[in-house]
């Protein structure tokens, strides 16, 4: 039931701290104050980090004298990891439980060391359960929450910026039944999230308003502030065909810079289209919505709309909210676009939206806790008093009616020790299930991971440049302590040889892992952690000028599987591979070519290690076979 009480919502951006305040308003809320606060940081500021935000707060609280209020708060996307997932539709299945299991493999961090939550998806019918994971490293999340209560403010809860907004646009949006796109351009990363009867879908881009600021700063010769600010003074999107032949010469350089920002914008978002078509099986969305402050260059909605041949309008996720009388509604105008989380969180915590994520930072979990044991203690104060009392009545009474308070107890005890042994056995079969869950959930991982891999690396590895001839899953293969320029192969390490995957026998290619990475000398589970590709690329013969194809394979690993990448299965970080490029490939070419490698004169060999951001579990081989 919908629960409209007066809300005070907090977003902490990447660049934006915004706060809000939000009351009752018939049957639905209106926007009371809000306030906003730019933090611009040049990159090699991000350490300050911490002190711009706590004074930002700090000035929003007095400002809007909310001090000592319990706050909704919201956490940036780029913060949180979130996964789609599909589980095995069992009878009296604990889904807590599965989602919990799955979160261990899809998560690349220990469970010990994250706060997760999730939500049902409507049922599509498919026999599986799918799950919306929402997780965010502990430590990052009790900094916020540290930030948010040393501004005198009460946690209440804790949402992500991307279900959040996506609660809000539903209530303000409600008639809207038809497959459309949301895009929140941030700053750092743009949420692109489908909207669409019976399915959600979101992903993150890095092609954002920090990429177009460092554009600038390039092109321009700029410290990161200055682009910043030129941006926001002067910067506009060209729209091509001359659109710029009027303006003075930097001002259209400048708005020929965030074109190209926003073409690479626009290239994301029809890959995630494609990819949502035809990975989710969704529809093709026939109109987007844009927020965030991205949203506000000039001419971003007419651009957008050339690019995606689909009609583009700025999302207003006020639009069924009352507007206070002390709100400046000319400055809400623009505004508006970045306040769709804050408007979010109301919805949320009133129970009508279609979200409902709570992310616990560790101190309000600890207080819930002790709120939950206070009846019980106080059950246990009563129980304590009765059980005083019956003493002192049965020391006053006498013999005989002691004796027939015991014969009136004992079917009662005998009745609590018989559904005690219901409950043992109940917790013993529960286990057992349990445990057989875990061997099918297991067994569902594996028969889905090589797959899920072959896919995305022939979906996203295609190129006219190079080719692939060779798929190796390496064991327990850790990519920072091996140079393949000292080594000639990554021999003992693979999952399946070669030379064994030609003989007899069921289980003569699965290689067992020698004493280099002897598992169990390490104490270690044996696990697929990386895939070697190897393949060629083309080239002219007697040309030694092979630093255009090896540019072309190192470009394709960086735009299509950095970790970043919010459904990218490996755990590339581009920046430590330009630093590390004898870790991740080896190129050989006819002249450096050793022993029994032959390689023709037109060709360059390749063996590219791509480390996995979830390892898979390699089956368990009897002794002796």
């Amino acid at each position: 039931m919908a629960e409209y009480k007066t809300t005070v919502a907090l977003e902490i951006g990447a660049q934006s701290v915004t706060m809000g305040v939000f009351t009752p308003s018939g049957k639905g809320f209106a926007l009371s104050r809000y306030a906003r606060r730019e933090i611009l940081l040049d990159p090699v500021e991000e350490g300050m980090r911490m002190d711009y935000v706590s004074n930002a707060i700090a000035e929003l609280v007095t400002e809007l004298k909310v001090k000592g209020s319990d706050v909704r708060n919201v956490v940036s996307g780029q913060q949180v990891f979130m996964r789609f997932i599909k589980l095995i539709t069992l009878e009296d299945s604990n889904i807590e439980e599965q989602v919990s299991y799955e979160a261990q493999q899809h998560i690349p961090f220990p469970l010990d060391d994250i706060q997760w939550d999730y939500q049902e998806l409507p049922d599509r019918g498919t026999g599986e359960t799918e799950v919306l994971l929402v997780a965010i490293k502990k430590d990052v999340l009790d900094g916020l929450n540290g930030q948010v209560e040393g501004s005198g403010l009460k946690t209440r809860s804790v949402d992500c910026s991307i279900t959040s907004l996506y609660n809000a646009f539903r209530v303000s949006y409600p008639e809207e039944e038809e497959p459309v796109m949301i895009l929140d351009i941030g700053a750092k990363t743009t949420d692109i999230i489908f909207a669409e009867a019976g399915r959600f879908f979101t992903r993150s881009v890095t092609a954002a308003g920090a990429f177009i600021t460092n554009s600038i700063s390039r092109e321009f010769g700029l410290s990161f502030r200055e682009a910043e600010k030129l941006k926001l003074e002067s910067g506009i999107v060209s729209l091509g065909n001359g659109f710029t032949d009027n303006l003075p010469e930097q001002e259209a350089a400048l708005a020929a810079t965030i074109r190209n920002g926003m073409s690479r914008l626009g290239s994301e978002v029809q890959r995630t289209i494609n990819h949502y078509r035809g990975q989710y099986k969704g529809s093709a969305p026939v109109k987007a919505y844009i927020c965030g402050g991205g949203a506000r260059l000039p001419y971003a909605v007419e651009f957008l709309q050339s690019v995606l041949n689909i009609p583009v309008e700025y999302l207003n996720p006020l639009n069924a909210f009352a507007i206070g009388s002390k709100v400046d509604e000319e400055a809400l105008g623009m505004d508006a676009l970045c306040l769709g989380p804050i408007a979010g969180a109301a919805v949320s915590g009133a129970g009508v939206g279609d979200f409902s994520i709570d992310l616990v930072p560790t101190s309000v979990g600890k207080e819930r806790a002790e709120l939950q044991m206070l009846p019980k203690v106080l059950a246990g104060g009563l129980v304590a008093v009765a059980g005083a009392a019956i003493f002192a009545y049965a020391a006053d009474s006498a013999a005989t009616g002691a004796e027939k308070m015991l014969k009136t107890a004992r079917p009662a005890l005998e009745a609590i020790e018989s559904v005690q042994s219901s409950i043992e056995a109940e917790q013993a079969k529960y286990k057992r299930a349990a445990g057989e869950l875990e061997g099918i959930m297991a067994h569902y991982t594996m028969r889905t991971a090589y797959p899920e891999v072959l896919k995305q690396l022939s979906e996203r590895g295609a190129s006219v440049k190079f080719w692939f001839t060779e798929f190796a899953p390496l064991i327990n293969y850790e990519v920072d302590k091996v140079s393949l320029t000292e080594a000639n192969d990554v021999k003992g390490t693979r999952l399946i040889e070669p030379s064994k995957s030609r003989a007899a026998g069921n289980n003569s290619s699965i290689n067992q892992a020698p004493e280099a990475v002897d598992v169990r000398a390490r104490n270690k589970a044996p696990k697929v952690t990386a895939i070697c590709v190897s393949g060629y690329t083309s080239k002219k013969p007697g040309d030694d000028r092979s630093q255009s194809q090896r540019q072309a394979i190192y470009d394709l690993v960086a735009k299509n599987f950095d970790e970043r990448s919010a459904d990218s299965l490996f755990s590339y970080q581009n920046a430590d591979i330009m630093k590390n490029l004898n870790h991740y490939y080896q190129f050989t070419d006819s002249k450096s070519a050793r022993g029994k490698v032959t390689v023709p004169d037109y060709v360059e060999k390749f063996m590219m290690i791509m480390p996995l951001k979830t390892p898979i579990a390699i089956p368990e081989l009897n002794e002796g076979k």
